[in-house]
């Protein structure tokens, strides 16, 4: 069953934008067990859930300097200096005790996210598609739903989306390389929907972010979603519905598209 607060609508819902990373697709191993596996290469003991737990902050500091200013447009030194902050803020909020030489030596070890195209064989990293994706997808199309990515990332993301396997199902694919712009920036939203010809308002977006994807598409008038694939988050504490997986979205979708039918007539 859905997981989510009462939100109200201005349905129906006529597109469904989508996160990209920890919404459709993830990385392998995730990024808690990198880490451990880093800290482990320099004996340190730590507890894998609080590794995962404290991924949420880490992810949520990223969130905000990348949305202040992107990091693949900082000098080479001021990208290194946001990593090891990055470790450093994962680190406190993990609860591991650490100096500067152990920062260090733990950037150097983490296969970061945005660091995998350089670390495992081939262009697409170790990312696989989660496997509701396509049937939700699918069954969104059936409904006549709209879709499209949202993707804040260094590059295009439509060949990565079509080999692994569901671009065929987007009627858009947005990466914020090329809009120019971070979510949660109203413009890399806009490029998503203006294109389509559907007003804001019969938007909803969704993504893990609360600080990019929930707060950027609500202060343009969609609506948002929060996904928690790994179970992390309070859904009380969100206004917003909050869901595991994509089939129950898709049931909220076609669920508010129903009542507003019933409503019309």
């Amino acid at each position: 069953m859905p997981q989510h607060a009462a939100q109200s609508t201005n349905g129906p819902i006529e597109l469904v934008t989508f996160d990209l990373y920890d919404t459709l697709v993830e990385i392998v191993p995730r990024r808690w067990d990198r880490l451990h596996a880093a800290l482990r290469t320099l004996d340190v003991k730590a507890d894998v859930e609080a590794l995962r737990q404290a991924d949420v902050i880490a992810e949520d500091y990223f969130t905000i300097e990348n949305g202040r200013l992107p990091i693949r447009d900082r000098p080479p030194a001021e990208r290194e200096a946001f990593r090891l902050h990055y470790m450093q803020v994962w680190l406190d909020a993990a609860g591991i005790e650490h100096d500067e030489l152990l920062v260090r030596g733990a950037r150097r070890r983490y296969l970061a996210e945005f660091e995998t195209p350089a670390v495992d064989a081939g262009p697409w990293g170790g990312y696989q598609v989660f496997d509701d994706v396509v049937p939700a997808l699918q069954r969104l199309r059936e409904a006549g739903v709209k879709r499209a990515v949202i993707s804040n990332a260094d590059d295009d993301v439509t060949e990565f989306c079509t080999h692994l396997a569901f671009a065929h199902e987007m009627n858009l694919i947005v990466t914020s390389a090329i809009v120019g712009y971070e979510k949660p920036d109203p413009r890399t939203f806009q490029a998503a929907y203006e294109p389509l010809g559907v007003d804001p308002a019969k938007v909803l977006h969704i993504g893990d972010q609360p600080k990019s994807d929930v707060v950027g598409s609500l202060a343009l008038g969609m609506q948002a979603a929060l996904i928690d694939r790994y179970s992390r988050h309070d859904p009380a504490s969100f206004e917003v519905p909050v869901f595991v997986g994509l089939h129950d979205l898709v049931d909220y979708v076609l669920t508010v598209n129903e009542t507003a039918g019933v409503a019309a007539s």
